[in-house]
């Protein structure tokens, strides 16, 4: 039982895989004597000597056992052995016939050391087999002859194959270990010894034991090279990677920098604080902190420059001394870690109340950009994201760049792809397509100072392919009962093609309303996006689904009083204003008197003579004069018919008619029938609802996302269709089975390809 005790005596638990974990610092009861202050040139020295594993104090009855002599010999890196018949390239591997286990001398000093790879212990016979794991604490004494053959396969295979479990390399990693701490190595040597850890950490760095006692010997190989050098005073922490406990040289570092007075700068006073569970002064480690580990730096570095300006200094007084420990990956190896020097305060048992808080507050304010940055970080960059950080760090996004983006487009309005947009606001690859998005972008427009157009929250439905983009001062509020009537209006106005340039009719529409000089740009806007678009009557009772049905009248209204006042009355415009007025329910009489007084109170009477010429003299001659009209007919003469002039009108009456056919074929009880028929003839065709030729139009136009004006045309033709009335039934039919627009009219038509029944699984 004895013995037992003796075995265990201050090992920690086993870890979850079985190994014992490096031991977690507790802090212990603090000292009522004050830690002497060390001078600032002081640098305490760092050995590291063999140990016994226990405390001669607690246990005065342990005897160290005599053993036997070693007789080992340490293959250094570069170097090649042979042993069993298995070539070990490389080297760094003990090989002989005994190295004691303990060379400090304990109780277990007669045993041999696990790494120790002794020549005449038999291996098996035969291929290796990768799966055959060893057990805890692995040792080559102990382990069986099948063991000794995988093992010794795995090193003279490179050491680097991890289909062999974690056993074999934790065999190899106790050679080194024991040379790092005991053999004294050359500063070149240890570089390689190194270099062969991190290489080790990278192959088997998963599983939690190794990566734990792989970093902890790296840290004291490291605290040891930096105290016998000027490294120390450059040697700086890792906040980018997270770590659970304090590393050697950051405790060594701080413990220098309480005694001697020197306040702790942010990288050290942020690595400490990181470093400690919560209930030793630390933070909890919230996904502000894991997912948004750089915004965290940078949050809590402005918050430390602000709060402790001259860095934060550590109260040491009544301190406990330091006191660092190491163990072993290897069973039965006990190292002690002595300082020659003046005694150094603890900086794990120190007050971080203040930068703990610091930490707690920023990864809280944090958690909303770490929600929208997701575990990928794929929005990290967005701007929906960027507007998620702390105003602190708010030109750390990518609201700076957007906003450089924004300045550089042309003024006042600029088109632009919704996808480029769509990236911007929610990271790359992302779009804007649908209603809920499109509000999305608006609001983050609306805090950079613009505005777009289509904009769902204005009355204007979803984006297409484009947007217009301009500068808007208006809050993101919902558009009111006037805004509405003259963004109807202008859409009316809009659809009838006969320009792009939509800044006369925004400016009247605005000023007959009394709207705002950002309204009127964006009005102007809606009329550069909505310019040559056919507006079906369903098309025109979605727009502005806020208006009531005397709004849209009145709306009707503004569009032929304003395409009056600005001469806007060709036959596009004329047709518009027909079909929205059959749309709303106006009279086309009353149009008709709009029109005429418009035109009336347009004309402005001549206040002074006017000069006339002869008809005869030219163009030249009657530049800025009215001409006199031709004689009029002599009465009872017959009359003189222009036949040319007949067959104008009759071709300009038939074009109308083509037009206007699809508003009144809806109202039109004698179509009622041969619609019917149609529908149940197609209702098994690829689009239900459509007749044949508009079906097989409309899957020739699904072949390709773009067509020209021109190639449209000519394919419309080839099935013996209008290009104009083929566009508004495929676009009829695509708001009463789809819910929006399929083609956009315009140079070149666009084709939403999303829409199409394939694009959407399958759906009709």
């Amino acid at each position: 039982m004895l013995d037992w005790l003796r075995q265990f005596a201050g090992r920690q638990p086993p870890a979850a895989d079985g190994r014992t974990a490096p031991p977690v610092p507790t802090p212990a009861p603090r000292a009522p004597a004050a830690t002497p202050a060390v001078p600032r040139t002081a640098r305490p020295a760092c050995r590291i000597v063999p140990g016994t594993g226990y405390s001669r104090e607690a246990l005065p009855v342990m005897v160290p056992r005599q053993r036997r002599p070693d007789d080992a010999a340490w293959i250094p890196p570069g170097s090649h052995v042979a042993v069993r018949g298995f070539s070990i390239p490389g080297g760094m591997v003990y090989v002989g016939e005994f190295m004691s286990a303990s060379p400090g001398g304990s109780w277990d000093a007669g045993q041999s050391a696990p790494c120790l790879i002794n020549p005449a212990l038999k291996v098996a016979p035969g291929p290796a087999r990768t799966g055959s794991d060893m057990g805890y604490w692995p040792s080559y004494t102990d382990i069986t002859p099948e063991h000794r053959l995988n093992y010794l396969t795995w090193l003279s295979t490179g050491k680097r194959d991890p289909s062999f479990p974690v056993g074999y390399a934790f065999l190899y990693f106790y050679g080194i270990e024991r040379r790092l701490l005991l053999g004294s190595p050359a500063p070149e040597e240890e570089a390689l010894l190194t270099a062969e850890i991190g290489r080790l950490q990278r192959i088997y760095g998963s599983n939690h034991s190794f990566s734990a006692y792989s970093r902890s010997l790296l840290q004291l190989a490291e605290l040891r090279r930096a105290l016998d050098g000027p490294g120390l005073d450059t040697w700086k922490p890792d906040l980018d990677t997270p770590c659970r406990e304090m590393p050697l040289p950051l405790r060594v570092k701080l413990a220098m920098k309480a005694a001697s007075g020197v306040p702790a700068d942010f990288e050290h006073a942020m690595a400490a604080v990181l470093c400690l569970p919560p209930h030793m002064g630390g933070v909890r480690q919230g996904i502000g902190m894991t997912r948004a580990r750089p915004e965290f730096i940078a949050l809590a570095r402005k918050r430390f420059a602000k709060r402790y300006p001259d860095g934060f200094r550590l109260q040491c007084l009544g301190a406990v001394p330091l006191s660092l420990a190491y163990r072993a990956a290897a069973r039965h190896l006990h190292v002690d870690i002595v300082f020659d020097g003046p005694r150094l305060p603890d900086p794990l048992a120190l007050p971080w109340a203040g930068v703990a808080d610091i930490c707690g507050k920023a990864a809280s304010d944090l958690e909303p950009f770490a929600r929208i940055a997701g575990k990928d970080r794929a929005r990290a960059a967005s701007i929906a994201a960027a507007l998620a950080l702390p105003p602190e760090i708010a030109d750390a996004g990518a609201a700076e760049p957007f906003m450089a983006w924004l300045g550089g487009l042309p003024k006042p309005l600029a088109e632009v792809p919704v996808k480029e947009l769509g990236a911007w606001c929610f990271g790359p690859g992302m779009g804007c397509a649908g209603a809920a998005q499109a509000r999305e972008v608006s609001g983050v427009l609306a805090r950079f100072g613009y505005g777009m157009e289509p904009d769902p929250a204005r009355g204007s439905g979803t984006p297409g392919a484009r947007v217009v983009l301009f500068r808007d001062a208006c809050s993101p509020v919902p558009a009111g009962a006037a805004f509405l009537q003259a963004g109807l209006a202008i859409a009316i106005l809009a659809s009838g093609g006969d320009g792009p340039d939509g800044g006369p009719a925004a400016a009247e529409v605005a000023l007959r309303l009394q709207l705002s000089p950002a309204d009127a740009l964006r009005l102007e806007a809606r009329h550069r996006m909505m310019s040559g678009r056919t507006l079906t009557a369903k098309r025109l009772a979605a727009l502005a689904p806020g208006l009531s049905a005397g709004g849209r009248r009145e709306a009707a209204a503004l569009a032929a009083a304003t395409a009056a006042a600005c001469g806007n009355t060709g036959r596009g415009a004329m047709a518009a204003l027909e079909r929205a007025c059959d749309a709303f329910g106006v009279e086309r009489r009353a149009l008709y008197a709009i029109l005429h007084r418009g035109a009336a109170s347009a004309s402005v009477p001549a206040a002074d003579p006017v000069e006339v010429s002869l008809a005869a003299a030219g163009p030249a001659a009657s530049a800025g004069r009215f001409r006199i009209p031709p004689p009029q007919p002599e009465p009872g003469a017959a009359p003189t018919v222009d036949m040319a002039r007949v067959s104008a009108i009759l071709r300009e009456t038939h074009d109308v008619a083509r037009v206007l056919a699809p508003i009144y074929a809806e109202d039109d009880p004698a179509a009622a029938e041969p619609a019917a028929a149609t529908a149940a003839e197609t209702a098994g065709s690829r689009f239900p609802g459509l007749d044949s030729r508009h079906a097989g139009f409309l899957a020739a136009l699904a072949g390709q996302p773009s067509w020209t004006r021109a190639e449209f045309g000519a394919t419309a033709r080839g099935f013996g269709l209008m290009p104009d009335g083929a566009l508004e039934t495929i676009n009829e039919w695509a708001y009463d089975t789809l819910g929006e627009e399929l083609v956009a009219d315009g140079d070149p038509l666009a084709v939403n390809m999303a829409l199409l029944p394939e694009a959407r699984g399958g759906e009709s």
